[in-house]
C-alpha cells in the first residue's frame, strides 16, 4: 500500500499501547466489535487469546490498517471515513 497511507496510519496509532484489546480497536476504527472480531476470525489482524479475551498486537493493527483491504473497506465507519478526507487534504496540500 502507499507509503504516505502507512505514515498517516502510524500516526493515528502513535498514543495507542502495544498491546490492544477487541475493544481498543473498535474505538480507534470506529468499527463494532463484531467487525474487530470478524478481522481476527479471518487472519486479518494476529490476534493472541489470553484468558478469555484477544490480545492485539499494535503492529498487526497497523499491518492491516495500512493494507488496501482496510483502506478500501467498502462498509466505511465513520471514523475511517473521517481519516480519509483527512489523508485526501493532506496529500492534496503537499502537492
Amino acid at each position: 500500500m502507499n507509503k504516505k497511507w502507512n505514515a498517516f496510519c502510524e500516526e493515528w496509532l502513535k498514543d495507542s499501547s502495544d498491546i490492544l484489546t477487541v475493544l481498543e480497536v473498535k474505538t480507534i476504527t470506529g468499527y463494532c466489535k463484531t467487525s474487530v472480531q470478524g478481522w481476527i476470525d479471518r487472519g486479518l489482524i494476529k490476534a493472541y487469546l489470553i484468558g478469555r479475551s484477544n490480545k492485539i498486537p499494535k503492529v498487526s493493527l497497523l499491518e492491516f490498517m495500512s493494507s488496501s483491504k482496510f483502506y478500501n473497506m467498502h462498509v466505511k465507519s465513520k471514523t475511517l471515513k473521517s481519516k480519509l478526507e483527512e489523508f485526501e487534504r493532506m496529500i492534496k496540500d503537499e502537492n
